[in-house]
């Protein structure tokens, strides 16, 4: 037992699942591809299949629950508002419905389509990297390309207080319906249910910032040598960089193709 935990740290770090084991550099280099592609192409057929491709992909990394948990909101909150909005009060020629200052035409339904398949698109990409990326192994491969060890802290850092700020928010909530105050209802209850959670929550985050600041000069964060690592990401494969190669090549020849259409 104690040799299989041992050896767990001095193996590259792996999950079994190529779509996980890629370097996050990697990941990051693929989400600004296909989340930027659909501004190019200016389809929303091609937005829309962008959208099932993230599912897909989701899907086969084992995330697909934790990925579409927080993917739905995004498409509830501001994809059926954005086409609302688009699709009323957008000009167009051929009028399909008409209320006051609201007007529906074939063109507006069009361009409601098309800004809500490029919000998916790349909210979509943003999501699917966040889920299958762990913030320690991103800001691993910068510090590797350079970043400096305080810019890489304070990224996984803010991440974490992110995470940390809203575990706590639930705890603090749980206890005071275990005391009997209503936290559920309308928007009104709901508010004045957050109102006394906002001290406590507040105090947790700052003692939890003093305790990573002793943490820190415990370990000797800013001594002045090379930082050691408790793992190491395993090398880029040959494939994996012909496959990120590819895509970055695919997605300069459409960018150019499009600039070319504009110019012209």
């Amino acid at each position: 037992m104690e040799y299989e935990f041992v050896k767990k740290y001095l193996e590259p770090k792996k999950t079994g699942n190529v779509i996980l084991d890629l370097n996050p550099m990697s990941k990051l280099n693929l989400m600004f591809v296909f989340g930027l592609l659909p501004f190019l192409i200016q389809n929303y057929w091609f937005g829309f299949g962008m959208v099932l491709v993230f599912m897909a992909v989701a899907k086969l990394a084992g995330k697909f629950q934790t990925f579409f948990k927080l993917y739905w909101k995004v498409l509830l909150l501001f994809g059926v508002f954005l086409f609302l909005v688009k699709a009323a009060f957008s000009p167009g020629e051929h009028v399909l419905y008409q209320l006051g200052g609201i007007c529906v035409t074939t063109e507006s339904i069009a361009d409601g389509l098309n800004i809500v398949s490029l919000v998916l698109a790349f909210s979509g990409a943003f999501i699917l990297f966040s889920k299958t990326t762990p913030m320690e192994d991103l800001t691993y491969s910068l510090e590797k390309k350079g970043v400096s060890h305080v810019v890489s802290f304070i990224i996984l850092s803010s991440s974490q207080t992110i995470k940390d700020l809203g575990n706590n928010a639930q705890i603090i909530m749980d206890s005071q319906k275990a005391r009997g105050i209503e936290t559920e209802g309308n928007m009104l209850q709901r508010a004045k249910a957050y109102i006394p959670v906002m001290g406590p929550l507040i105090l947790n985050a700052i003692s939890s910032t003093e305790e990573k600041s002793i943490a820190m000069d415990a370990r000797a964060f800013s001594a002045p040598v090379e930082h050691t690592f408790l793992s190491e990401l395993p090398e880029v494969s040959k494939r994996e960089k012909i496959f990120v190669g590819l895509m970055d090549i695919g997605f300069l020849v459409v960018l150019i193709w499009r600039v070319t259409a504009w110019v012209l």
